[in-house]
């Protein structure tokens, strides 16, 4: 049986959780959130039947999260949208619990590159990897107009967009992240 990289993440928090540890120190992560897998689950349990599984909209006037609409927000301003709802969604406050929220959002922010991943490199990576350093950081990426090298065992570059490139490097850096 072959492991996803998420089903190993979640395996590794559910031990060290068993086993007592903890991942970083306690607030050291606490703007990124901890627990990205955590925060997928919760979206495809609570979020993806209006917002899709993919996060295109699957309702009118919800927005689209991998076309990347409301994601010019702020954290907080998402956070407060999630906490006490907006329009036809409802306030997820005392259903879920602020940190739940935040993971949630920080999967949010990452999932158009997780679908690329899981689509396009995780049949070759059984971890993340890290991200060449001569690829521009995330605010550059945008406005870069060179060959992006992400993968150095493959030419992934080939079967991806421009977008899909930004949005998978995106990804893999807040992976990143967590680790710290």
């Amino acid at each position: 049986m072959t492991l996803t990289w998420q089903k190993r993440l979640i395996f590794c928090v559910v031990f060290i959780f068993f086993m007592g540890g903890l991942i970083g120190h306690a607030g050291e992560n606490k703007k990124i959130g901890m627990d990205v897998a955590k925060g997928k689950e919760i979206f495809h349990e609570r979020c993806a039947a209006c917002h899709g599984a993919d996060g295109n909209a699957l309702l009118p006037n919800a927005p689209s999260f991998a076309k990347g609409e409301r994601m010019e927000k702020t954290d907080s301003e998402l956070l407060k949208t999630i906490k006490h709802g907006k329009e036809m969604m409802p306030p997820w406050e005392g259903v879920i619990s602020d940190e739940e929220q935040l993971n949630t959002l920080n999967y949010v922010r990452v999932i158009v590159g997780d679908k690329v991943f899981d689509d396009k490199c995780v049949k070759c990576h059984e971890k993340i990897p890290g991200i060449p350093p001569d690829v521009p950081d995330n605010k550059a990426l945008k406005d870069y107009s060179g060959t992006i090298k992400i993968c150095k065992a493959c030419e992934i570059e080939k079967e991806l967009s421009r977008d899909e490139q930004i949005e998978v490097i995106k990804f893999i850096r807040y992976l990143g992240t967590l680790k710290k």
